[in-house]
């Protein structure tokens, strides 16, 4: 089936879609957005993206959407796709008007922006884990909200392919690691999962938040602390996670190895786990 785009409500080819070029995303990257996947036709975890979509929309003052029918169409223009193994990607912007730093307070209409896209494979990082490198945060301090600044990551992410590595990790000045270019981090020490803590400074991961409940249920302890760089090199294994790569074993950060250089034992029960979740549609 062709791959399709939905406007404010129109339905296209995606090479059909079009926005207005004083369209507030295009001019500022006054907007947010969300990425979802559809496993054999069935979006994944629908409610809890679109909760988060909820809230990125009110920590950025956009109004005037009738959330119900957004959510509609969003399943509609996934329906209508018939793409059962889909990304699935939704962007609201603030809407179009003169190029101005301030927005209007009445009249100024969000644009509703959407495609529907076959899903392309993350090559063999599920199985065989991923290289990645370490860089010096330089985002936003509003990391927790989901917009579409991305300029920081996109080029983190460029880093670390230039360099034969699948994902950038980012430090703060603190030293501290956080989360890769576009995934949630997770390490292993002691058989426990320790996870960075929820602030602005990390987005609140719905991949992170299953892995917690996942957790829960084989009775795996989880850890919420920040921790250094010299630390995570030092801990038994590590994980990104997120809507696209699922889970990937980290098996060696800018040139070192971590944990055995290779996927960890709890690594793969964790992907185990999830991927029969994904089975069962238990999201």
């Amino acid at each position: 089936m062709p791959e399709i785009a939905n406007v404010n409500g129109k339905i296209t080819p995606v090479h059909e879609a079009m926005i207005p070029a004083e369209d507030r995303g295009f001019l500022f990257g006054d907007g947010i957005y969300e990425v979802l996947r559809s496993y054999n036709g069935r979006l994944w975890a629908f409610e809890r993206h679109m909760k988060r979509l909820e809230r990125s929309l009110r920590e950025i003052e956009i109004v005037g959407l009738n959330l119900d029918d957004i959510f509609h169409q969003i399943r509609n223009t996934h329906a209508q796709s018939q793409i059962q193994d889909a990304t699935v990607y939704i962007q609201i912007t603030r809407g179009a008007g003169p190029r101005s730093h301030t927005w209007i307070a009445t009249g100024l209409e969000p644009t509703f922006f959407m495609t529907v896209r076959h899903f392309q494979t993350r090559g063999s990082g599920n199985e065989k884990g991923i290289r990645a490198i370490w860089l010096r945060d330089q985002r936003w301090g509003r990391c927790d909200i989901k917009s579409i600044n991305l300029l920081p990551n996109v080029m983190a992410k460029q880093k670390a392919r230039s360099q034969g590595a699948y994902e950038a990790i980012f430090v703060d000045a603190r030293n501290q690691v956080l989360e890769g270019s576009s995934s949630s981090l997770f390490s292993v020490m002691n058989n426990a999962l320790i996870v960075p803590p929820n602030s602005p400074a990390i987005l609140p991961s719905i991949t992170r938040e299953i892995i917690s409940e996942i957790a829960l249920e084989l009775k795996i302890p989880l850890v919420e602390k920040d921790i250094t760089l010299d630390e995570f090199y030092q801990v038994d294994e590590a994980f990104i996670a997120g809507t696209g790569d699922e889970i990937m074993g980290i098996t060696e950060l800018s040139g070192k190895a971590i944990g055995q250089g290779e996927v960890g034992p709890m690594t793969r029960k964790i992907y185990t786990q999830y991927r029969e979740r994904i089975s069962k549609g238990e999201d």
